[in-house]
């Protein structure tokens, strides 16, 4: 069974979670899904759905690396 894992990302002042958002869903690893919760200020949240032989580092490990990506400078995991 697939597995739910909450996130929120933060940007700097100014920024659009909105584009953050969708940069960050266009970046994730081929079998992973993600539902989009809530876009406020300069915070996004999402539910990362990821398959279920995943370890969790394993996940940790690819949210990192999306985002330190290019169109994701600036914005961290809450």
């Amino acid at each position: 069974m697939p597995i739910e894992h909450p996130v929120r990302i933060s940007g700097p002042d100014g920024a659009h979670p909105e584009f953050a958002a969708i940069r960050l869903i266009a970046l994730l690893p081929a079998g992973w899904t993600a539902t989009l919760r809530d876009c406020s200020g300069r915070t996004a949240s999402l539910t990362l759905t990821v398959p279920d032989a995943l370890p969790s580092t394993a996940f940790d490990t690819a949210l990192d690396e999306v985002l330190a990506a290019p169109p994701l400078r600036g914005w961290t995991r809450d």
